[in-house]
Parts: C-alpha cells; structure tokens; sequence
C-alpha cells in the first residue's frame, strides 16, 4: 500500500513538473549547441520536413473531399478534422509503434536535451559528448531498451487482453504503454550515470514507476499531434525526467546502490576475472 501512494504521489508530481519543464527549456535555449552533431542534425531536419510534408498532404487531401461541406458540418460533422484528430488517437494508443520508431529517430536531440539539462542543473560534463562515439553508444542503447520495451509491453497486454479483453482493458493498455514509453527516456538519464541497461531497469522498477507513468502519459498524448509534438513531446519529457529524476533520486548524490543479491553476483563474477588474470600471468611466467 505505501508503494501504491508513492506511486501515485510520484505520478502527480511529475506531471506537474512538465510546466517547469518547459519553462526551463525555454529559458536555457536547450536546443542550442545541436549543430555541433552536424550531419545527424541536419538528418532529422530532412526526417522532420518530410513528415510536415506529410502532414500537409493529408489535411489538403481532407480539405479536398469536403470542400463542398458547409463550415459547420467541417467541424463538427462525424469525418471532420477534429474527430479524425481524436480518432487517430485512440488508435494510435492502441497500436503505438510509431512512438517508439519516433524515439530511436530523435535519440540525438533527447541525448542533447537531457545532457545539457544536467550540465546546468548539476554541472555535470560529460567529455566529447559532441562527438560521434559517444552519441553511436547511446543511440544502440536507445535501441536495445526500445526493442527490449516494446517486448515486454506486448507481453503484458497480450495477457492482459486474454484475462480481460473489455472496456478495462483500454485504461489498462495506456497504463502499460505510458510506463514503457516514460522508462525509455528515464533510462537516458540513468544512462548518464554509468547505468547498465540491466541496472536501470531494476532501479526504476524498484523505485520510480510512478515518475515512469508520469513521464509517458502527456508524451503518448503529445505525440499524437503531427510533427509539432511528435518533435517537442520527447524533447520536453526528456528535461521533465531529468528535473524530477534529479529531485526524487538520489543517484546523481550516492551512486546505483546494489541489492545484496547483485552484490554476490558482482563478487563471484569478479572473483573469475580475478582467477582467469592469474592462470594468464602464471602461463606467460612458465619457460
């Protein structure tokens, strides 16, 4: 029970975090500082042109079949814009595979946000993240946890929908798929500290999956709108996450503190690498 109300607690925290999360981006001039990952940058300015492209073309294609349609009827007619809008949503939540392909495409731009917010934050460093090496380790990390992600929520709803494939399964499914979407990019931030991917996963399970479910909710909606929050929705959860995770975790202070179970693992595992060093200097000591 005291787990659920530090859920719930975290939950409306962090969703009341993502003003001062935008006003933080604002602010700072979070978004400056991109070119300096050059070819990448201007790859997801070609990416964000062609879906606006997009874009365009399906509401001047709307716009074409009703142009006969009086005003009224355009607005609130069972085919206007605005219930296609809510329709595309529902169904989106539904089949949310875009979001993650949305992700892994703007994993540059969340690497940056979340990098730059810590440096002001915490005056955290991190040296040559400019570079290519270090953004091509976060973008296989961003992979790995999406694939691992995506994995795992198809299972749990999968089974949910077999227990219960009724009207509860729809709040269900956005409960699922918010807490999948808010730990990937709480696992950016993780991910700063030195963070295993394993590692990661165990502290935001233990710990923070209220924040995980406040983080995914307003950007599962936000990205519903085309291409403005497709963009701005990962951007200002990565910030919020990067605020909040900073306030209610204590890793930027102690460290990943291991569980007991992790802590015989590491010293067994650690106990071989020290076995396996010695019989290689006793080899190379014989004649």
């Amino acid at each position: 029970m005291d787990r659920l109300r530090q859920g719930i607690h975290e939950f409306f925290y962090t969703l009341l975090a993502f003003p001062r999360a935008w006003r933080f981006m604002v602010n700072h001039r979070l978004w400056e500082g991109l070119r300096q990952y050059g070819w990448v940058a201007r790859g997801l300015v070609v990416i964000g042109v062609l879906l606006g492209i997009q874009m365009i073309s399906e509401i001047g294609d709307w716009f074409s079949r009703h142009q006969n349609d009086s005003l009224s009827a355009m607005v609130i007619g069972g085919d206007s814009l605005l219930v296609n809008w809510f329709t595309d949503l529902y169904e989106s939540m539904s089949d949310g595979m875009l979001n993650w392909v949305i992700l892994v495409l703007l994993e540059v731009v969340i690497y940056h946000f979340m990098r730059r917010t810590l440096q002001i934050i915490l005056r955290k460093n991190v040296e040559n993240a400019h570079k290519f090496k270090p953004f091509l380790d976060a973008q296989v990390r961003m992979i790995f946890v999406s694939m691992g992600a995506v994995i795992f929520e198809g299972i749990i709803l999968n089974v949910g929908e077999t227990i219960h494939d009724g009207w509860f399964f729809w709040p269900f499914s956005l409960l699922i798929r918010s807490i999948f979407l808010g730990y990937v990019i709480a696992d950016n931030y993780n991910e700063q500290f030195g963070l295993t991917i394993e590692q990661s996963w165990r502290n935001l399970y233990r710990d923070y999956i209220g924040i995980c479910c406040g983080l995914g909710l307003p950007m599962l909606i936000m990205m519903q709108v085309p291409l403005i929050g497709s963009v701005l929705g990962p951007l200002v959860t990565s910030v919020t996450a990067a605020i909040v995770l900073r306030e209610k975790s204590d890793l930027h202070i102690i460290g990943y503190q291991m569980s007991e179970k992790e802590r015989e693992k590491a010293e067994k595992k650690a106990a071989r690498e020290a076995r396996k060093m010695a019989r290689k200097a006793a080899r190379t000591q014989v004649p």
